[in-house]
């Protein structure tokens, strides 16, 4: 039997089980600056496999993937600010999680802020969009980078091996990142190939909502008496959703 408090679940999801789908990076310009605005790539855009809302933009030069992620509607911008963006780099064009790259890095969310700010809310009751936006400006600090079981928080103005981040929350949600491609200590073991394997790793949440207790036949226990059943706590499962894509030069 299920407790009616609300379950708290770290779930990595698969994004497909089919091959990534084919992006293709173009040629970085000088107008190609991390500065977490959008002005350069609307026409490099594409959607993120499986999102609707959520775009990406990829650029390469002889040194560096530049990856640009735009949430358009207001739940992928609430996703992000909740539970940061990572993306996933495989130098082997495959699909292994050899290096993360999580931006913004807020702390996890929990329960409670996952039903007042995540994506999926009980109702505009709960919103706390204040809060929410103080949570995202906490996460610019720091690029939280995974190798293994390993995370650290390294600088995000390409002191670090040449990474750099940066975001903006107007009108859209901007995060872009420049992702080192030549073998780095604590970065990638080895320098990437022609293709490189993207994943674009979410916060994912559902809920369900149980009956009220003493529910029998349809009619709550006690409605005779003028007595109203309580419902129990929501059950929340929160985890992570990673879309994977194949990235190839031009």
């Amino acid at each position: 039997m299920r407790s009616a408090l609300a379950i708290f679940a770290l779930v990595a999801v698969a994004g497909c089980a089919s091959a990534p789908p084919l992006y293709l990076s173009e040629a970085a310009t000088p107008e190609t600056v991390v500065d977490g605005r959008a002005d350069e790539w609307p026409a490099a855009l594409r959607p993120v496999p499986e999102e609707s809302g959520l775009s990406i933009g990829l650029r390469r030069d002889a040194d560096a993937l530049y990856v640009a992620l735009i949430a358009g509607d207001d739940r992928q911008a609430r996703r992000i600010a909740l539970g940061g963006l990572r993306v996933w780099v495989d130098p082997a064009g495959g699909t292994e999680q050899a290096l993360g790259l999580r931006y913004p890095a807020p702390e996890a969310p929990g329960v409670r802020e996952v039903l007042r700010n995540g994506p999926r809310r009980g109702g505009p009751e709960e919103e706390d969009p204040q809060r929410l936006r103080r949570r995202f400006e906490a996460g610019l600090d720091a690029i939280a980078v995974t190798r293994g079981v390993v995370t650290q928080h390294v600088a995000r103005d390409g002191s670090f091996g040449g990474l750099r981040a940066a975001a903006m929350w107007g009108d859209h949600l901007v995060t872009e990142i420049r992702i080192p491609l030549a073998a780095v200590p604590g970065l990638l073991e080895a320098g990437a190939g022609d293709a490189i394997g993207l994943g674009v790793e979410l916060l994912d949440s559902s809920q369900r909502i149980p009956q009220p207790r003493g529910t029998r036949g349809g009619a709550p226990r006690g409605a005779d008496d003028g007595e109203r059943a309580r419902p129990e706590a929501p059950d929340i499962e929160v985890g992570t959703v990673t879309r994977w894509l194949r990235v190839e030069r031009e």
